[in-house]
């Protein structure tokens, strides 16, 4: 990962520090992605190299001129990225689809399906013109076996997988790759949670250029439960 420019959405998330601190350790400079600057400057401040090499940027990944306007600040700064880390999204569920507000629906359409959207129409020229460009987004076990109670979230993660997997054909014929991980809760409480520095770790594995056979995959991150 030495010198290669690393895009993480969702930068100051529950997973996005722990990301973030691998892929420095490992030598990428990071383009750190959330809605507020000053939290996305604090990530950056307390990694190798800090601000001076890493640079936070705000963004409204549910609009797509705030995501093009953000791709732009990081060509600028740091250079054309070859790895795009989308880890933005959230959780809203505990009624039936019957009973489920619209505004749910809204939001989780925003957060999880429309984010990845923009997020990749944005970088993906760059990610596609990258020796050994790669997307990583995330998604759950749910998007594809859903329980009662989760339709819009399960709906929302399933969008995003056939995006992921769909956009991993159109770069057939470059060294570039898309996958999605799947995981069901980030964490270290409970033996099924999968804790972030092993997301982080897998992520940094499909990056690597050993990982160039692997590409449109679901690859699930739950062996523990």
């Amino acid at each position: 990962m030495a010198e290669r420019v690393v895009v993480i959405t969702g930068a100051t998330g529950k997973l996005g520090p722990a990301v973030a601190e691998r892929f420095a350790a490992d030598g990428a400079r990071l383009a750190l992605l959330a809605r507020d600057e000053e939290s996305c400057i604090g990530v950056a401040m307390s990694l190798p190299g800090g601000i001076r090499r890493h640079r936070g940027v705000p963004v409204d990944l549910s609009d797509l001129v705030s995501a093009t306007a953000a791709a732009d600040t990081v060509r600028e700064k740091l250079g054309h990225p070859q790895v795009l880390l989308h880890l933005v999204g959230t959780y809203q569920g505990g009624a039936p689809f019957e009973d489920s507000p619209l505004e749910d629906w809204h939001t989780l359409l925003d957060v999880n399906l429309w984010s990845t959207i923009n997020a990749i129409r944005a970088f993906l020229p760059d990610i596609k013109a990258a020796e050994h460009g790669r997307i990583v987004t995330m998604s759950t076990p749910l998007a594809g076996t859903p329980v009662s109670n989760v339709a819009a979230y399960a709906a929302t993660k399933a969008a995003v997988e056939s995006l992921t997997l769909s956009v991993a054909k159109d770069l057939a014929g470059t060294t570039a790759t898309a996958n999605v991980l799947l995981v069901r809760t980030i964490g270290d409480e409970k033996p099924t949670h999968t804790r972030p520095e092993e997301i982080a770790a897998a992520m940094a594995w499909l990056c690597s250029s050993e990982a160039s056979a692997v590409s449109g995959q679901r690859i699930p991150l739950v062996g523990r439960g």
